[in-house]
């Protein structure tokens, strides 16, 4: 499942690859927008979420069209999953299961926003909003920069919550590292190099991720691992897994904090670029994973 919008999905770069493996595997692989109401997705034997990347733009018509899709068992990940994971305010879930997570404070209002400002603990303070993609009203500032309160009084406009953490200076040099995960088993994972810079702006004045792939480090992994045992269990705790089984897919994004330690960022467990090229077998992962969910597999 995609989208129409194709300023959205201009630079989607794991859709060759991906068309390329489920031709090799003989499944017919469909690109359905979520916008088109013609479309009987009942129709399809199995429908895999990747990229409605105007779903931001269009928050309420997707929430609505997901949510008139709850019954459907076709959709991977699972509708429940995704309306839980669109909100980032599921990093506070995770981190009450164990899981390392940037600090991360949710303001809902300006005396928030000033409070968890002023106590973050470093110089410069990341802000965004709780639903974003794309680094959309993102920003790093210094602490006391009147541009951060701006921003934070453009998220709340909107009606978000506020995400303020301290800026972990180590990504600047290291980057972050995300990992793929497959049926629940680490698949590849990639660098992807800072994207924001001083000020609320944008590293070379716009957004360009550079990616390159890499061996993750264990203790990296070990996070990973953590985040992906805790959203599965909270998953199926839930209803929206069966108790044996997996996510289809899940990408789980980890910086460094300025103490060294590995943190998550984010999980994201639909419609996540898997950056395909990094890793020659990953297409193909990435459709047995789907084989397996296919009826009579």
């Amino acid at each position: 499942m995609t989208t129409i919008d194709h300023d959205a999905i201009h630079d989607d770069v794991d859709l060759p690859f991906q068309v390329t493996a489920f031709a090799d595997s003989g499944i017919e692989l469909v690109q359905v927008p979520w916008e088109d109401r013609t479309v009987d997705w009942d129709s399809f034997d199995l429908i895999v979420v990747r990229s409605p990347w105007n779903y931001v733009d269009r928050l309420d018509e997707f929430r609505h069209w997901l949510y008139e899709r709850r019954h459907m068992t076709t959709i991977h990940n699972s509708v429940s999953l995704i309306e839980w994971n669109i909100d980032k305010r599921y990093l506070a879930d995770l981190a009450e299961r164990g899981v390392p997570i940037v600090p991360t404070v949710f303001a809902e209002s300006m005396e928030q926003f000033q409070v968890a400002a002023a106590s973050a603990g470093s110089s410069e303070i990341v802000v965004k909003p709780s639903v974003s993609a794309g680094s959309r009203l993102t920003g790093r500032f210094a602490v006391d920069d009147a541009a951060a309160e701006e921003l934070a009084s453009q998220i709340l406009a909107k009606g978000f919550a506020v995400m303020v953490q301290p800026f972990a200076s180590r990504i600047d040099d290291q980057g972050e590292i995300g990992t793929v995960l497959f049926d629940g088993v680490v698949s590849h994972s990639f660098r992807k190099a800072a994207l924001l810079a001083e000020g609320g702006e944008l590293v070379g004045g716009e957004y360009r991720e550079e990616i390159s792939g890499v061996v993750a480090s264990d203790d990296v992994l070990f996070v990973v691992e953590v985040a992906s045992i805790a959203a599965t269990t909270i998953a199926r705790e839930s209803g929206w897994l069966a108790a044996n089984e997996e996510l289809l897919y899940g990408r789980y994004d980890v910086i460094r904090l300025d103490d060294g330690s590995p943190a998550l960022l984010e999980a994201e467990l639909f419609e996540p670029c898997f950056f395909l090229p990094t890793d020659a077998e990953a297409p193909h992962r990435f459709v047995d994973a789907v084989v397996r969910r296919m009826p009579n597999s």
